[in-house]
């Protein structure tokens, strides 16, 4: 827990000691940029370049969902045409299904064109980048921009302005911790999926795949899938963000929900969790099948599965699980960096290195805290597994001197297949034990009054009704040495002790049925296996 809260301390502290760096500013924020819609009677560049724009509004970063175009206009500073310097006009939102871009010198001539977008395939860019950058010389081709827009689902358009050797100084640094963050993620998830071939465990192939499935949706909403994985199939990168999201939350909860346990401990967040994995399971499927766009409907995907996330951290951290402070620590840092890469493009946030690649940290960190919880379940099992020895021993022991009522000659009942039996429970799944909880163990014997010895019809009677009850048994019988015959051992699985009482009950019961000619000989254990440690 200590490593934990050394990580969370670093990553709280470094962005405010880095952030009081100067960074570089939005743009948009530095220029004047105006905007009018499609509806405004622009249906052509000739239309844009006629539009009084001094009457317009000023543009805003955040359009939402909007069907129709956007026209964006500004000029490029006079001081980059005095410094007689190229300047990189970047559109950083790659999520963009058309985007026509224009530059205009004085005389009103439009001289460079370019279509592109998420609709085209990816080499119509200019410049081979994620996002939309195009290169302009202002001295030569004029300072007038023109933009149009067009997008199915949500539109952004932050519009930032760098001078030609600091935008490729920039791309070259962001180059290399992207490369950095994609091989962080394949590295976890193809030693997490190893670990599970090895450990043969669920959990880390859902680790696995939620790990790979991240760095797909952040390649798919970055632009990095389209460039480098699949630059020529436009019609598959408009389906990607919400194909690889609907995989990506439903392994996250798949995750979640085994690493908390939350079928045992919070069965309805476990249903929801289930509910919406069946949904984003269908929407991934239609998102495949027709190659639609469907970012709309993964937002609300997404905010279930945000939802439910949260809930099963904080239940489990109510809750007391040991676990819970691990997932609600990780998924709170990533939350907050989705929120503060979201205020930075919004315009409310300077951009500098860390901001700019705050959701990505916060991945990276989540990724990390998610690894150190799984180590933590080994670490505390280990320790369980100490424990339950010393309770099953204990066991043993209570069962041998309560069953001593059953040999009155000797006054000890040896029982060989026990050890046996025993040792099973020792080598039982950790799942089992968390799924039993308890143990109760009880030896049965029924004595014919008249012959002195054991009357198996009889004992067949108590043990029909014994496998007619709910509760599930696993009998076997030991041989004594003493008393001719054999001892029958029941073995109960129990969710909690309370239930161990009307077996008890029913077995007492059973002796008044039986008659005056028999007497029914029992004892009794109750072995805790996950929750006290004890034995009653």
């Amino acid at each position: 827990m200590r490593w934990l809260m050394v990580l969370l301390s670093f990553s709280v502290l470094l962005p405010v000691v880095v952030a009081n760096q100067q960074g570089h500013t939005d743009g948009s924020f530095s220029i004047d940029i105006r905007h009018a819609p499609d509806s405004a009677g622009l249906d052509s560049i000739a239309d844009a370049i006629a539009y009084a724009w001094g009457r317009a509004a000023p543009s805003r970063v955040n359009y939402g969902s909007s069907p129709e175009g956007h026209w964006f206009h500004f000029e490029i500073p006079l001081v980059q045409m005095t410094q007689n310097e190229r300047v990189v006009v970047e559109v950083h939102y790659p999520s963009i299904d058309h985007l026509a871009f224009y530059v205009v010198n004085e005389s009103g001539e439009v001289t460079q064109e370019h279509i592109t977008g998420t609709n085209y395939a990816f080499n119509s860019r200019p410049i081979w980048d994620d996002d939309y950058s195009f290169l302009v010389d202002p001295a030569l081709e004029g300072r007038r921009i023109y933009i149009n827009a067009r997008t199915s689902n949500s539109l952004q358009m932050p519009i930032r302005l760098y001078s030609e050797t600091e935008f490729f100084l920039k791309d070259e640094t962001n180059l290399i911790i992207w490369g950095a963050y994609y091989g962080i993620m394949l590295v976890m998830a193809l030693y997490s999926l190893l670990n599970g071939l090895i450990i043969q465990e669920r959990l880390y192939f859902y680790y696995s795949v939620y790990v790979l499935a991240t760095a797909l949706f952040v390649s798919a909403l970055n632009g990095h899938g389209f460039a480098y994985l699949w630059p020529g199939h436009p019609a598959f990168n408009n389906a990607s963000i919400t194909l690889f999201f609907c995989v990506y939350s439903g392994f996250g909860l798949a995750f979640a929900m085994t690493l908390l346990n939350a079928r045992r401990f919070n069965p309805l967040l476990y249903w929801l969790g289930r509910v919406v994995i069946a949904g984003g399971t269908v929407l991934g499927l239609v998102s495949l099948i027709t190659l639609g766009d469907y970012a709309h409907y993964a937002t609300y995907l997404a905010l279930a599965f945000a939802l439910v996330m949260l809930a099963l951290g904080v239940k489990s951290v109510l809750d007391g699980y040991y676990l819970g402070w691990y997932f609600i620590i990780g998924w709170s840092v990533l939350l907050l960096s989705i929120g503060i890469f979201a205020l930075n493009v919004l315009g409310y946030l300077p951009s500098n290195i860390l901001i700019y690649h705050s959701k990505e940290i916060g991945s990276v960190f989540e990724i990390i805290v998610f690894s150190l919880a799984m180590s933590a379940i080994y670490r505390h099992e280990k320790a369980e597994c100490s424990r339950i020895n010393s309770t099953l021993d204990l066991m043993k022991q209570r069962l041998q001197k309560r069953i001593n009522i059953v040999n009155n000659k000797s006054g000890f009942l040896e029982i060989p297949q026990l050890e046996s039996h025993l040792k099973d429970i020792r080598d039982l799944d950790r799942r089992i034990h968390s799924d039993l909880g308890r143990i109760l163990v009880i030896s049965v014997m029924v004595i014919d009054k008249t012959t002195g010895r054991p009357d198996y019809i009889a004992l067949g009677d108590c043990l029909r009704a014994l496998f007619n009850s709910r509760v599930t048994v696993f009998p076997f019988k030991t041989a004594t040495e003493v008393l001719p015959g054999e001892v029958t051992v029941l073995l109960f699985p129990l969710h909690n002790k309370f239930e161990a009482e009307g077996v008890i009950e029913r077995v007492e019961q059973w002796n008044l049925s039986l008659g005056e000619q028999y007497h029914l000989h029992f004892g009794y254990a109750i072995s805790h296996l996950t929750d006290k440690y004890d034995v009653d």
